[in-house]
């Protein structure tokens, strides 16, 4: 009775065993598919590694471009903050000159009496008009 309980309380790898015994020659087909399977995988992670290998290449190239990039922009944002801070200075100093001869021109006029306001005045409309008529012949091709 012992004999049978034993019997029947055989592992996975005893049977295993006792098949590969009786069934040789599929024995061989497994190994051949097993082995096929491994130079499969194998070739697989080979290709996988191969593409794996170029992505990390082109990755390091873009990455060096957009280091490049970067550079480049942070140089030209230099470039624009200084152009923009003489801007600035510029725009003030020609505020400041023209508040100058604001106050000059205005003092000036002032000064002068009527009658030499009025022919300023009128100089500076006969001016005007000439500037206007010279305007009008250009434009009409004479």
């Amino acid at each position: 009775m012992m004999e049978t309980e034993t019997q029947k309380k055989k592992t996975i790898l005893t049977k295993a065993a006792d098949w590969a015994k009786a069934n040789k020659s599929w024995l061989l087909v497994l190994a051949v598919l097993l082995a096929a399977a491994l130079l499969a995988l194998w070739a697989l992670d080979a290709h996988r590694s191969a593409q794996l290998s170029a992505l990390r290449a082109e990755y390091a190239a873009t990455t060096e471009k957009l280091n490049a990039a970067e550079a480049e922009t942070a140089a030209a944002r230099k470039v624009l903050a200084d152009k923009t801070a003489a801007l600035a200075a510029l725009q003030t100093a020609n505020d400041r000159r023209i508040q100058e001869v604001t106050s000059n021109a205005y003092k000036q006029a002032r000064a002068l009496g009527d009658d030499d306001l009025l022919a300023a005045y009128n100089r500076l409309i006969t001016g005007a008009r000439q500037r206007n008529a010279d305007r009008e012949r250009t434009d009409s091709g004479d």
